[in-house]
């Protein structure tokens, strides 16, 4: 990673003799049975974890958050992701977005996770009296299979949430990822979460599959559909639950009336963010034709300032072979490259492939919905630019993309206001794009082929637990514990009607009913 700071290489002591963060499958023996040891630990840790009070586990949080700044150097040193740009970048996409997760936590999980109390008077009166609580209890074990392109806060903060909700984290993190997934789990250590309660798996695809077979309770999981597919089929025959955040192909509404400076700039910064390697990156962008001149004119004095005429970032070779044969079949179809490159010459052949390829930003326009690119989740700085009629035919283009995780809407509020209801995404941004998205408050998550089930937010954190409820029977009142009464039918008939009928009349002629048979039933019984 290219940055403009010396980084320290001291350490946090790593020595805890409790940690379970070591390499299930290094040394001798068999790999299964080393972690099935670890999952008994951390089962047995997770007990203990679970029954101390929430304010103790948020705390500890609040402690990681200050380890998290005082070696965010370190941390930020170790993200080897090829796309990374430089310090800065670290630290608004990872390191700022993963602090305001710890402190949201300590700040609001207890209030969250806290048992809801419901009154009987004012449930069905038929129920009769009842004191119910719905309580969240962890789910146990949960798994958490990191991704590549966010190394730390992604992962970073499922791994708080489980944790603060009373669970044990399994963390299997992306390749390339494990340097840096070590010391997010010392640090962990070092703020006081017990060290059986973490398990740190290798990156390795098979760390992964070991782990699902020995068994966990959930699992949360960042990365592609077809890795997301991957998954699902393995977790298929134990029935277990899990989270998906996958891809994107994100879609970008520009209505008339929209700040086309401010489209343009919020474009370019899409476009360099993390090289491009971001499942949000605004990809398809929906252009009114009136507005398409001005739009094409703000956009392209941008593109040819040197500063990013000149950015260059890395991809792998094979997402630049994806990348370069979409293109050509979007060109050989009427597109036409708007700005940037042309197929690199030195593309690697196929026996090259972990070589990453240099690459700048590539913009398409005149494209249409059925390209191949316009429904690929591709991690490069790409865009497209697709003419429309209206914002109703950007509906109907946007609706062709199998991908549903965020949308962007620029334009007047009153009207962004109208269209909102017809999209299906995930997270939708108004005049602005991305970078809402880090809120803590806010739960994440995407639909279709982006996956399903949210990370963050309340709804992130009560996604970490499930819910038990106990229910309490007061007073004696019990008429289900009598064996059946002729008069059954017609009094819980009547009750029905009484209840719900649409129309005055039906529920007078249901109390009436009900009362009839009431006193028909006291007069048998001898009351």
């Amino acid at each position: 990673m290219n940055t403009s700071v010396i980084y320290s290489t001291n350490l946090p002591d790593t020595t805890n003799p409790q940690s379970s963060t070591g390499n299930p499958q290094s040394g001798t023996g068999n790999p299964r049975s080393s972690t099935e040891v670890l999952f008994a630990k951390a089962y047995q840790a997770q007990l203990t974890w679970s029954q101390t009070k929430i304010t103790s586990r948020t705390a500890i949080l609040g402690k990681f958050r200050s380890l998290l700044v005082e070696y965010r150097l370190q941390l930020a040193n170790a993200i080897e992701s090829q796309s990374r740009q430089d310090y800065r970048e670290t630290i608004t996409s990872e390191l700022l977005p993963l602090a305001d997760t710890a402190k949201w936590l300590h700040q609001n999980a207890k209030r969250i996770l806290a048992p809801r109390n419901l009154d009987g008077g004012f449930g069905p009166f038929w129920l009769g009296r009842l004191r119910s609580t719905v309580h969240r209890v962890p789910f146990g074990l949960v798994m958490i299979i990191g991704t590549w392109n966010y190394p730390l806060f992604l992962p970073g903060a499922q791994i708080l949430h489980a944790l603060a909700a009373g669970n044990a984290v399994v963390f299997k993190p992306a390749r390339d990822c494990d340097r840096v997934s070590q010391l997010l789990v010392d640090l962990l250590l070092r703020a006081g979460v017990p060290g059986d309660l973490i398990v740190l798996l290798d990156s390795s695809i098979e760390a992964a599959r070991d782990a699902i077979d020995v068994g966990v309770d959930k699992v949360i999981m960042t990365g592609s559909s077809r890795s997301g597919r991957n998954v699902l089929h393995h977790l298929a025959d134990k029935l277990t639950p899990a989270v998906m955040e996958l891809s994107g192909c994100d879609a970008v509404y520009v209505l008339p009336g929209a700040d086309m400076h401010r489209v343009c700039d919020l474009l370019v910064f899409g476009l360099r963010l993390n090289g491009g390697a971001t499942c949000m990156a605004p990809r398809r962008i929906f252009v009114p034709k009136r507005s398409s001149e001005v739009f094409h004119r703000l956009l392209a004095q941008r593109l040819d300032d040197p500063r990013q005429k000149n950015w260059t970032t890395r991809i792998s070779s094979q997402t630049s072979r994806i990348l370069w044969d979409g293109v050509e079949e979007a060109i050989g179809r009427g597109a036409r490259i708007f700005s940037g490159e042309r197929r690199p010459s030195t593309l690697a052949t196929a026996n090259e492939l972990s070589e990453p390829v240099v690459c700048g930003h590539v913009v398409l326009t005149d494209m249409k919905t059925d390209m191949r690119l316009c429904s690929s989740d591709i991690f490069a700085p790409l865009a497209m630019i697709i003419p429309v009629d209206d914002w109703s035919d950007a509906l109907r283009a946007d609706s062709q993309c199998p991908y549903a995780l965020t949308a962007s809407i620029f334009g007047p509020m009153e009207d962004a206001l109208r269209i909102v209801k017809f999209i299906s995404a995930g997270f939708v941004t108004i005049n602005d794009l991305i970078v809402p998205t880090a809120d803590p408050r806010l739960p994440f998550g995407g639909r279709g082929e982006s996956g399903y089930g949210v990370t963050r937010g309340n709804e992130g954190l009560l996604e970490m637990t499930s819910p038990k409820v106990v229910s309490a029977r007061l007073g004696s009142w019990l008429p289900h514990s009598k064996l059946p009464d002729a008069l059954d039918e017609a009094l819980l008939d009547g009750l029905l009607q009484f209840s719900h009928n649409g129309q005055f009349k039906g529920r007078i002629k249901g109390l009436l009913q009900t009362a009839r048979a009431a006193i028909s039933q006291r007069k048998r019984s001898g009351g």
